[in-house]
């Protein structure tokens, strides 16, 4: 076989092939440059699939009309212009490839006019045949038309799917951007129907509610900045969870992306909230200097390399964690949100629902940022069994203590009534969490429990682990493991956590170090502790089954009160159930 240059015409068919994977791809691309242009509306119109027709309309700055036919050309591009620019992209397109990989595989018209030109210009490419540009009347902007999209591609289009599921994708995409641009108004039609129209605002609060319907305001606000990076969002409340990643979403400087380093942090923050196997909804949005990372690694730009991984990983997850906290409170139980009205069912993914118009002007005080994200984090009492706590003052109420118990119920709840209305506690659970707290305590204040071992193990490890491990040693020392160098990539375990069980504890070390060579260097290496933890927890506690006096139960509740998101168990499970007059009421048809 020789070696032969490939025709421009195949050449621009595979570089359409790495950017339009779908009719999305290409309302992701017409979009981004529209708010690259300084739009402030911008209108998406979709005619059956996708392929047929793709219309995408905004007011931004417009292209002169000396330029657009530059704007077909591939490599052309009006937002770089050296090397240098690379290392800080500030724009949401760089690559100056998706206009020609578009008009590569579809019949493309552009309609432009800068508000400095008097009349527009009209250019058309058809499947990469280009045109003439006329001209032509139209108001300050670009209108760009995607027709038979995939036409001459017979192999992509047969992979399309149906006109549902295209623009299910196409209002994902809008959903997305509309969830990063709150002050851009977007509008999307399908159909000759107007499937959503998103009002510019100037809070972020507002745009959630527009997106995901009253279920925003159930949303918890987070925010940390930390020197020149700002973490902010919002996240769903434990024990609400779902079976997959896809309500996880993340946003940099922007920019939708798809980042594992930025999910396993969120994911940390719900530690001990969620059951195994279940995710929380997040809206993660990172502001951080342009140099500190790279967008330029990805055709369709959700994937970037970050700067100071370690930095960003504790700042997310302290952030996410400090929201969560500051949501828990430590002040009286209240009704749960919306316990006078029967529970409804939380939103789909953003993009992923079915879009909506705005709803009604509303309070979302409750959503701003700024809450407190280091809440006070009492010493917990040692010893075994309960005893009443002196740590609160005279005549203060906490959250569980406000409590009037009642008595216990089927050898396992105790049943207590108050503000919230009626509240069942399930005392393993309660019990579960107050011992695995006071022994995480002790975990993260290094009050770590050694055991010398008799016939220290070695560890030989590859030439990278290797390395990261020696960076390392200081961590794992603090962690409650003391490693010493034997050898060229061996190294000598002499001492482990008391807690953990007898046997060959190399593999939890190699785990430890996977983690740390994934995030950088963090100080979260407790994962293996954890569930060790919960083990401990679970089997040392109060069992069911098991008789309570009156005094006995009203500790625990005092006990609950000093611990940390009391109201689940390390495994996720929930703590406590209320029931509120109005729901006991409408059980009982007294409504």
């Amino acid at each position: 076989m020789t070696i032969a240059v490939l025709p421009d015409n195949l050449i621009d068919r595979i570089a359409a092939g790495e950017v339009v994977e779908r009719p999305a791809s290409v309302v992701k691309e017409l979009v981004d440059n529209a708010l690259d242009a300084g739009a402030t509306e911008i209108s998406v119109l979709v005619d059956g699939n996708g392929t047929s027709l793709i219309r995408v309309n905004d007011d931004g700055e417009g292209v002169p009309f000396d330029e657009v036919t530059l704007a077909f050309e591939r490599h052309s591009t009006s937002k770089i212009r050296s090397e240098a620019d690379l290392a800080e992209i500030a724009t949401m397109g760089f690559r100056g490839e998706a206009l020609p990989s578009i008009a590569s595989v579809a019949v493309v018209e552009m309609v432009s006019r800068p508000a400095s030109q008097e009349s527009g210009c009209r250019y058309r490419v058809e499947n990469g045949r280009k045109g003439s540009p006329v001209a032509a009347g139209c108001p300050v902007g670009t209108t760009v038309e995607v027709r038979d999209l995939f036409y001459h591609v017979p192999a992509r289009l047969k992979f399309m799917k149906s006109p549902r599921t295209e623009i299910k994708y196409v209002s994902e995409v809008v959903n997305r951007v509309a969830l990063a641009h709150p002050s851009v108004h977007f509008r999307l039609h399908h159909g000759g129907k107007r499937l959503a129209d998103y009002a510019a605002t100037t809070r972020l609060e507002d745009r959630v509610r527009q997106v995901f319907g009253d279920a925003g305001s159930e949303l918890v606000p987070f925010s940390l900045t930390r020197e020149h990076l700002r973490c902010t969002g919002f996240a769903s409340r434990a024990p609400q969870s779902f079976g997959n990643t896809r309500y996880m979403v993340t946003f940099v400087n922007g920019r939708f992306v798809r980042d594992k380093l930025l999910t396993h942090a969120m994911l940390k923050a719900y530690d001990t909230l969620l059951m195994k196997g279940r995710y929380p909804a997040t809206l993660l949005y990172l502001e951080l200097p342009h140099g500190y990372v790279d967008v330029n690694v990805h055709p369709a730009k959700t994937e970037v390399r970050f700067r100071r991984q370690s930095e960003l990983y504790e700042t997310v997850l302290s952030a996410v964690r400090g929201g969560l906290r500051a949501a828990a409170g430590d002040g009286p139980l209240s009704p749960p949100p919306g316990a006078s009205d029967p529970p409804g069912p939380y939103p789909q993914a953003p993009g992923h629902q079915a879009v909506r118009e705005p709803g009604p002007a509303y309070d979302a005080a409750s959503l701003s940022p700024g809450l407190p994200l280091e809440p006070r984090r009492p010493a917990l009492a040692g010893g075994p069994g309960f005893q009443p706590r002196e740590a609160r003052e005279q005549g203060e109420e906490g959250r569980f203590s406000s409590l009037t118990v009642v008595g216990q119920v089927l050898g396992c709840y105790i049943l207590c009534h108050g503000a919230p209305g009626m509240v069942l506690i399930d005392q393993h659970a309660a019990h579960e969490r107050v011992a695995y707290q006071r022994m995480h305590e002790d975990l993260e204040r290094g009050r770590i429990e050694r055991q010398e071992l008799l016939m220290p193990q070695l560890l030989e490890l590859p030439v990278t682990e290797a390395l990261v491990l020696e960076e390392q040693l200081g961590a794992l020392e603090r962690a409650g493991f003391t490693l010493e160098a034997f050898g060229r990539n061996t190294f000598s375990l002499r001492a482990v956590p008391a807690l953990l069980a007898e046997g060959d504890y190399r593999d939890a070390v190699r785990a430890m170090i996977s983690e740390l060579a994934e995030t950088g260097g963090t100080a979260e290496l407790h994962q293996g502790f954890q569930e060790r933890l919960m083990s401990i927890a679970c089997h040392g506690v109060i069992r069911a089954n098991r008789a309570l006096e009156m005094e006995e139960m009203k500790a625990l509740l005092n006990e609950l009160d000093e611990t940390e998101f009391a109201t689940q168990c390390p495994h996720g499970r929930p703590v406590m159930v209320q029931f509120s007059r109005g729901q006991l009421e409408r059980m009982f048809r007294r409504a």
